[in-house]
C-alpha cells in the first residue's frame, strides 16, 4: 500500500493481539467512522445540555453514519492488520462522506473556522498562517519579573510555543485578560505611561505552521469598522490599533503621514484593515459578503458552520455553504445589534440608532437648519459624536441623558482634554445647560416616555418642588446611541449560557463568553472559542492575546496529537 487517494501518508499500526488493537486514522479532515463513536446516550451526556436540539437527532445522526464507505475493514486480509478509516482531504468538498453522515451535500472540512473578520479575526487568521513573534530579548523597560520569566523560557522558541500562564503571572493593566496582557505587555511596552517604546516581540514566517482555516465576514475585511462614520475620530491612539507586520504611519490610508501618538479617522482605519488582508497575503483564507445563519453541534465537539454567500451580481441567488470544524472561534465584536429605546414607537422610521443614519437623513434633504430639533439620547462618546454631527450640519439639538449635568462618572472626565478636545466641549455644553450655545439644549435627568408616529415625543424630566414633570415636544429626529450588544442568534439557543453570568445574554463588559484564559476556549462548550469583544477584549491593542492563546492552544495540540501517532504507528 502507498498511500491514500487523498495523497496523504497510510499508517498502520504494527501487529499486536486483537484485544489490543485500535482503529487507525490518516492525518486527513475528520469524517468520523461509527466504530470510532461513542453510542448516542453516552455521547450525549459528555455534551453540554444546551448542545443538542434533541436526543432524537443526535440518534438520527448516528443511525445514518452506521454505512460509511470510507472504511474499510482488512482485518480479515492476509496481513492481519487493524482496521484502517481513509477520509476526505482537508479543505475539499467532501460530498459522499458529507451525505453518509448526514451532513449537507458540499459541506468543507477545516480545522478551523472563524466567524467575523474585524480586527481579532484578521489578527487570528494572521497567526494561523504561519507568522509566529518572537521575543527579542531586550528587557522590559519597567516590569523586571517580565524579563526574568522571559529569560528562564527556552531560548529560540516563538512566544506560541512557551508557557503562556507562567509569562503572564502576576501582570496588571485595562484588560481582564492574562495573555491579552501579556502581549500588550510586549507589543506596546508602557503604552499606559504615553511612552512610545519599541516593541519587544519580532515576527517570523513559518510556512509549515499553516493551519487550515477559514474567516467568514459579512463585509470587506475590518469587519465593524467599514460601516461606521468615516469622518469620526478613534479614541485609541493610531499605534494601538495597528496589526503586526504593518505600521499604521507608513501605511497612510493614501493620506498625509500620521503621528502614533495622534487619532485616527476611523476611514483611514477601515481602508488600512482591509489592506492588510491584501498585504500580509491572507486573501485566501478571507471569504466575505458571507452571512452565518446557523451553527449545529455535532458529536465528538465538532460544529456544523452554515450560511450563505451574498451574491455579487443583481438579482442572482445567494450561494449556501457549510463548514465542519472543531475549532469553531466566534470573532463577531459588539457592534452588530444596538440597543434599543425599549419604549413604545422606538422602531418608527425617524428614530435612528447609528450616526450613518443622520448623514443619510441630511443628504436625503429630511433633516436642515431649518427642520424640528433633532432629539439624541445618551451621555457616552457615541452620543457626543452625534451632537458634534448635529452641529457641523446646522441642526438644532435637543440632548436628553438620565443623569444630572454634574456627574462625576462621565467618561468625559477620564480623558485627557489635550488629546480630546471635541469631547471635553460637548462635555461643557451639557454642564451649561445650552445657556451659552445657540441651538443646542440639554436636559438632564430626563428619560423618554413614549414616541409617537406624529414626530411628538413624551419625556419625564425634573419638575417643580422635586417632583417629576411629563411633557412633550417635537422632533425631527430621534437619535439614540446607547451602545451595542453582538448578534448570537446563528448559535444554538442564541447563545444562552455561553457568558459568566449564565442567565443572563452576552455582553462584552458586563458579561462576556466565559473563556479559559490560556486557550479562548468556552467552559460550556468544548470545541468553541471566542476572541476580542466577546471575551471581554474591547480594545483593539488587546485582540492579540486571544490570536496568541488560541494559536498557541491549537499548536500544541496538534504536535501531541501527532507525537501520539508517530509513537504508535510506521509509514508502510
Amino acid at each position: 500500500m502507498r498511500g491514500c487517494a487523498s495523497g496523504g501518508s497510510l499508517c498502520v499500526r504494527y501487529r499486536r493481539p486483537l484485544k489490543e488493537r485500535k482503529t487507525l486514522v490518516c492525518k486527513t479532515p475528520r469524517v468520523r467512522a461509527p466504530s470510532t463513536i461513542a453510542p448516542a446516550s453516552s455521547a450525549f451526556r459528555r455534551e453540554p445540555a444546551w448542545c443538542f436540539e434533541s436526543r432524537r437527532l443526535q440518534e438520527a445522526f448516528f443511525n445514518k453514519t452506521r454505512a460509511n464507505p470510507f472504511e474499510r475493514d482488512f482485518s480479515s486480509s492476509p496481513l492481519r492488520g487493524p482496521r484502517v478509516i481513509m477520509r476526505a482531504p482537508k479543505g475539499t468538498f467532501a460530498t459522499a462522506a458529507a451525505q453518509h453522515a448526514g451532513l449537507p451535500q458540499g459541506t468543507v472540512h477545516k480545522q478551523v473556522v472563524i466567524v467575523g473578520n474585524g480586527p481579532s479575526g484578521i489578527a487570528l487568521s494572521h497567526m494561523l498562517n504561519g507568522n509566529w513573534p518572537y521575543y527579542n530579548g531586550q528587557p522590559h523597560p519597567t516590569d523586571e519579573d517580565l524579563t526574568a520569566r522571559l529569560a528562564m523560557e527556552p531560548q529560540g522558541l516563538s512566544i506560541v510555543e512557551q508557557d503562556l500562564q507562567f509569562l503572564s503571572q502576576g501582570l496588571e493593566g485595562r484588560s481582564n485578560n492574562a495573555v491579552s496582557l501579556l502581549f500588550d505587555c510586549l507589543n506596546l511596552p508602557c503604552a499606559d505611561l504615553g511612552v512610545d517604546s519599541e516593541p519587544l516581540l519580532g515576527w517570523q514566517y513559518h510556512p509549515d505552521k499553516y493551519v487550515d482555516h477559514v474567516v467568514l465576514g459579512k463585509g470587506p475585511p475590518g469587519g465593524s469598522w467599514q460601516t461606521m462614520d468615516g469622518s469620526v475620530l478613534t479614541i485609541s491612539l493610531s499605534r494601538w490599533m495597528e496589526l503586526p507586520g504593518l505600521d499604521f504611519r507608513c501605511f497612510g490610508g493614501g493620506g498625509p503621514p500620521i503621528c502614533r501618538d495622534s487619532r485616527a479617522s476611523v476611514a483611514s482605519l477601515a481602508k488600512y484593515y482591509s489592506d492588510y488582508v491584501k498585504l500580509r497575503h491572507l486573501q485566501s483564507n478571507f471569504r466575505c459578503g458571507t452571512i452565518v445563519t446557523r451553527v449545529t453541534p455535532l458529536p465528538d465537539n465538532q460544529w456544523l458552520i452554515s450560511g450563505v454567500e451574498q451574491a455579487g451580481d443583481e438579482g442572482a441567488p445567494d450561494l449556501p455553504f457549510n463548514y465542519v470544524t472543531s475549532h469553531l472561534v466566534l470573532a463577531t465584536g459588539n457592534c452588530d445589534r444596538p440597543n434599543k429605546l425599549k419604549v413604545p414607537g422606538d422602531s418608527e422610521p425617524f428614530v435612528v440608532y447609528s450616526l450613518l443614519d443622520i448623514e443619510r437623513m441630511v443628504k436625503q434633504g429630511k433633516l436642515g437648519e431649518h427642520s424640528d430639533p433633532v432629539l439624541v439620547v445618551g451621555a457616552g462618546l457615541s452620543a457626543a459624536d452625534a451632537i458634534i454631527s448635529c452641529r457641523f450640519h446646522g441642526l438644532p439639538v435637543l440632548h436628553a441623558f438620565r443623569r444630572s449635568s454634574g456627574d462625576p462618572g462621565f467618561v468625559f472626565k477620564q480623558l485627557p482634554e489635550n488629546m480630546y478636545p471635541e469631547y471635553h466641549k460637548v462635555h461643557q455644553m451639557m454642564t451649561d445647560g445650552g445657556k451659552s450655545y445657540k441651538n443646542y439644549r440639554s436636559l438632564p435627568e430626563h428619560k423618554i416616555i413614549e414616541i409617537r408616529p406624529d414626530n411628538k415625543v413624551r419625556l419625564m424630566g425634573p419638575g417643580d418642588n422635586g417632583s417629576s414633570a411629563c411633557y412633550v415636544i417635537k422632533v425631527s429626529a430621534v437619535v439614540a446611541l446607547l451602545g451595542a450588544q453582538p448578534d448570537l442568534d446563528f448559535m444554538p439557543m442564541a447563545g444562552a449560557g455561553l457568558g459568566v453570568l449564565k442567565d443572563l445574554p452576552v455582553a462584552s463588559r458586563s458579561n462576556p463568553v466565559h473563556i479559559d484564559p490560556f486557550s479562548y476556549e468556552c467552559s460550556s462548550a468544548p470545541g468553541l472559542y471566542a476572541i476580542g469583544s466577546l471575551a471581554g477584549d474591547n480594545l483593539v491593542r488587546f485582540v492579540h492575546g486571544g490570536a496568541l492563546a488560541f494559536t498557541s492552544h491549537i499548536h500544541k495540540q496538534m504536535t501531541s496529537e501527532a507525537n501520539d501517532t508517530a509513537e504508535e504507528t510506521v509509514d508502510v
